[in-house]
């Protein structure tokens, strides 16, 4: 099973790739498990374009276009979302979610599932600080049965946010797997993490 399939309701996961076939080895299974669970989906292209993403859920038989009619299915841009208010406000972007997880629910849905392709953050030095704001506040305040998959390419992201990524989220895929998370710190923890810098490599073999 491919580690997208993994995640279940409340899962608040960040995936790590280095090259596309990897990212949609685990982006596409993730959207289709989604579907066939009637669970309303948002995928946030940005490294890929929407065409080609959509493009990709057609290759493994997903009838994209009676998906999108009935609402199981969006594929936006960041200006559609993350950017929509211009600049990037997490409280607004957190909100929206919030309100998506809702009308998934008064739409007959089972749950709502989303995945962001983050290279938008990259654009700006700001956004990158803001978006472990955003992850952080974003733990804590999911919405109860919202999936959530937010994707780092790893070979263009500093090591400094990767390490954050890897604190802030309890679920973590990387080289094709889900993996365990012993250096997850919870949002309501305090401030009493190891400040260490982490990487993909700890996170694989761990120290003992």
């Amino acid at each position: 099973m491919a580690a997208g399939s993994d995640l279940r309701p409340g899962d608040h996961a960040a995936f790590f790739y280095r090259h596309r076939s990897e990212q949609f080895a685990c982006a596409i299974p993730y959207i289709q498990c989604g579907l066939d669970r009637n669970e309303r989906c948002l995928y946030i292209a940005d490294n890929n374009s929407v065409p080609r993403f959509l493009q990709e859920l057609e290759k493994v038989g997903i009838d994209i276009d009676a998906a999108r009619r009935s609402g199981a299915l969006t594929v936006a841009t960041k200006r559609e979302t993350y950017l929509k208010h211009g600049g990037f406000e997490p409280d607004k972007m957190i909100a929206a979610l919030k309100e998506e997880a809702a009308r998934s629910r008064e739409l007959g849905f089972t749950g709502f599932r989303a995945s962001g392709e983050m290279t938008w953050a990259l654009e700006s030095p700001t956004w990158l600080k803001t978006v472990i704001e955003y992850e952080a506040k974003l733990e804590g305040e999911r919405p109860p049965g919202t999936t959530l998959l937010c994707q780092y390419d790893e070979t263009r992201f500093p090591e400094t946010l990767v390490s954050e990524m890897i604190r802030i989220h309890s679920r973590i895929i990387a080289r094709g797997g889900l993996r365990p998370n012993p250096f997850y710190h919870p949002p309501d923890a305090g401030t009493g993490a190891c400040q260490d810098q982490l990487s993909i490599e700890m996170l694989l073999s761990p120290v003992r």
